[in-house]
């Protein structure tokens, strides 16, 4: 796992908190956390 995607699950565990949204997460790392939410939404 590299630094990208550790920074795509930090956020998308955020987000998925509901302590903030997509528009939040610095544009650096917003693709990064949209794979994530991609590859974890059966989680919800």
């Amino acid at each position: 796992m590299g630094v990208s995607s550790n920074m795509g699950k930090f956020y998308g565990l955020k987000i998925k908190a509901g302590e903030m949204t997509l528009e939040d997460v610095p544009k650096l790392w917003r693709n990064a956390t949209e794979t994530w939410l991609k590859e974890n939404e059966e989680d919800e």
